[in-house]
This record gives C-alpha cells, structure tokens and sequence, in this order.
C-alpha cells in the first residue's frame, strides 16, 4: 500500500511531514525539530483519524522520539486542526502558539458562528444555496484545537536545542500568523506567510480585521528586508530567493487590484462579481470561497487607497 504522507530531511536537525488535503491543494507541510531536551513540531495537520495515522507512522520511522513542543503558526485547519489529537499522542511539555492566533482561534473552532460565516458569503454575493453550502462546510471543518500553554508575541525566543528561532508576527494571510526565524542559520518555518509558485491566500473573513491585503503588502516588504536564506513553508517547495519571491507576489496582487478596479468601473459591485471576473473558469464551492473573500480583500484595499468607495454595510463597492 502506497504511503499516505512524505517524510523528508531537511538537514540541519529538520525533517519535513507532508499530509494529504482533500482539495484542489491537496497537501500541507508541517516539520519536526530535533533537539535533546525534546524534538519540536511546527504544525499538525487536519484533525482526521487518518492525520493521527500518518502521525504515528511518522514519528516510529523518526526513532519515536520525545516531543518537547507543539508550536501553531496559525489557526486554519490544515495547519492547527490535529492540535489536540496530536497533543494527546505526543503529551507535549508545551504548545505554543501566538497570543492573538489562540484567540482567532478559539473564536472560530469553539465560539463558531455558522450564521456568521452564511451572512458574510451571502452578503457578498454568494447564492443563498452557495453561501448555505460554505457555512456548513466551516461548520463541518475536521478541528480539535489544542489548548496553549506559552503564548508568544512579536520577538519572543523559541529555543530548539542550541539554535534561537525569533518570533515574528507577519499577519496577511491570518491576522496572528506567527514565523519562527533563526538568526544564526537564517533558516524560517514559515507557516504560509510566503509560497513558491502559489500566493497564500489573502482572505477578509467575516473575522478578519479590514484590509487584510494591506497587511500582507507590510509582510512581503518585511520578508524581503530580512532575507531569510531559506523559508520552509506550509506548501510546495521551501523558498530561497525570499526578497525576489516577495517582489512576485506584490506585483501578481497589484495586477489583481487593476483587475478589480476595472471590474468596478464595469459594474461589478460585489466581492462575488470582483472574483468572477479575477478567476473566470468555474470551481468548487470551497474554491470559489476563497475567491471570495480574497477579491474582497483586494477591494477593501482600493477602498484604503482611495480608488474604491463601500456602502455602509460593508457589502456594495464602487470604483472612485
């Protein structure tokens, strides 16, 4: 029977686990690092049965070795949601995870608002079956959260062995997204603050703060003046060329807010109609979703540049 997930090493103590995702993108990295006090794990997985399999097959061709630490670097499910199964298998001696993540997180995995989620797609101008289809969905997402035990800020020290790693807070694609970033090797786990050959996905959230994408644009610049020498991230291949890499992506999002200027300026008026328009070719609910919410953080920075207008109720774009 073929492997359900890869284990790679990385050198340097790292070793990568890759488990699967039923969606179009259909895996997630997450990491284990050695260290003689207790290895630690960056990230978990889904909150499946199959995740805390794939766990344990890991871990037993790794030497089943004591695990020191669990660290999140944000709340989406594919990167928290086997926090508290893999908490359980593991008995950590801490879980850390950034101050304002756990309470993203706790707001959307134990105070879910499904209504919540339904009036922000349809509002948007998602179909009412739609919008319907992607409340249920959140409200069916496969989570057990852990629950933390060292909440860290913006350059708080997370000690692997004889190696610091420096948290950094680079919100854009989660408002508490956390990194932890060496300063001796230069090497970050990066959670998704940057990808190769895809953009993290730049979502406004019905718990999201306005301009998420305004956000981003500070991180990529932040990421690009740190130069990290390599960032491991939550998919695809690590990235080496991080200030070229973050010069990619601003210019890919700056081609999208023409499109979505444009898009206004031709009658569109809802975050729906701006990603019709941005990706065309039809997709699944769950894609279309995230088309969603990013074509209307893409407005909202229109709106924060001065080219767009928004009705009070947040729902109703115009160009300026």
């Amino acid at each position: 029977m073929a492997r359900k997930f890869e284990l790679a090493d990385l050198g340097g103590g790292a070793h990568r686990v890759t488990m699967p995702l039923p969606w179009a993108l259909d895996h997630t990295h997450c990491y284990a690092l050695e260290a003689p006090e207790g290895w630690t794990i960056i990230d978990t997985g889904l909150g499946t049965p199959g995740t805390v399999r794939r766990w344990t097959e890991a871990l037993e061709l790794l030497g089943n070795p004591s695990i020191h630490r669990l660290v999140i670097t944000h709340y989406h499910p594919d990167h928290i949601g086997c926090g508290g199964l893999l908490a359980d298998l593991v008995e950590p001696n801490e879980i850390v995870q950034g101050r304002l993540d756990a309470a993203l997180s706790k707001n959307a995995w134990v105070d879910m608002d499904i209504e919540g989620v339904y009036d922000h797609m349809f509002g948007n101008g998602m179909s009412a079956e739609m919008a319907r289809e992607a409340a249920d969905d959140e409200g069916g997402s496969p989570v057990t959260i852990p629950e933390p035990t060292h909440l860290v800020d913006e350059g708080d020290i997370v000690r692997v062995g004889d190696e610091d790693f420096r948290v950094l807070h680079l919100p854009g694609h989660a408002d508490g997204h956390i990194a932890l970033h060496s300063e001796t090797s230069g090497r970050m786990f990066g959670g998704d603050v940057i990808l190769a050959t895809i953009s993290p996905n730049v979502g406004r959230w019905e718990d999201t703060d306005f301009d998420p994408l305004g956000r981003y644009f500070e991180t990529l610049e932040r990421l690009a003046e740190l130069a990290p020498t390599i960032v491991h991230g939550g998919h695809r291949q690590p990235v080496e060329d991080v200030a070229g890499r973050a010069r990619e992506i601003r210019t890919m999002h700056d081609e999208r807010l023409l499109i979505a200027h444009g898009a206004l300026q031709n009658g569109a008026v809802s975050a729906m109609d701006v990603a019709s328009v941005i990706w065309p070719n039809g997709h699944g609910m769950h894609e279309r979703r995230f088309a969603l919410v990013e074509a209307l953080a893409h407005l909202e920075r229109l709106v924060a540049d001065g080219r767009a207008t928004v009705s009070d109720d947040g729902f109703r774009f115009a160009a300026a």
